[in-house]
């Protein structure tokens, strides 16, 4: 907030900032929280995004109405998905399962079965463009509705549930492709 206090935005820009911090405020801080499962993290996720919004301003304000909102929830998410990948470098013992496990009931096949599942929706999922890859976070593991999510995205509630459709039919494609690959290696 430094740039207001030196006055390099205008105050139509303040008040623009202002009205979207009121607005989402609240709403950023949950989805975040969702994804990081820590409130400093979310706080600085939040904080880091509202920079963005200053730094791009003149852009944001250019946007229709609707689009406004989801486009601060892309700047979200990436500032959340880098928060994520700066943890990924951190290893903390505690988080580490295999301290837990005792001698009888530990499966290693079973738990390289579920990580090489994973892997592979991951890989689908990257495999999505950023709209769709959006659309899924939100779906699934934020748990919003479709209305919701229609009312972000400012499409119809039919409009939302096909894309929906037509995503998890794209996943499903992609799943099944990377299994007959891996069966015929």
């Amino acid at each position: 907030m430094i740039i207001i206090l030196f006055g390099v935005i205008t105050d139509d820009e303040v008040d623009f900032i202002n009205r979207i911090f009121s607005k989402m405020n609240v709403k950023m801080y949950n989805i975040s929280f969702n994804m990081l499962k820590n409130k400093f993290d979310a706080e600085e996720a939040v904080s880091q995004t509202f920079l963005k919004i200053i730094d791009n301003i003149e852009k944001i304000s250019a946007l229709p109405c609707p689009q406004i909102e989801s486009y601060c929830v892309i700047i979200l998410k990436n500032e959340t998905m880098n928060i994520i990948r700066k943890r990924k470098k951190i290893i903390y013992v505690e988080n580490v399962d295999y301290f837990d496990h005792n001698e009888g009931d530990y499966d290693i096949e079973e738990e390289y079965l579920e990580k090489v599942n994973k892997e592979q929706l991951l890989s689908c999922i990257n495999r999505l463009s950023d709209d769709e890859k959006i659309f899924i976070h939100l779906r699934f593991v934020n748990e919003m509705r479709i209305k919701d999510i229609s009312e972000l995205l400012g499409i119809t509630e039919e409009a939302a549930k096909k894309r929906g459709q037509r995503i998890l039919k794209k996943l499903r494609l992609y799943y099944e492709e990377g299994d007959i690959s891996v069966r015929n290696s």
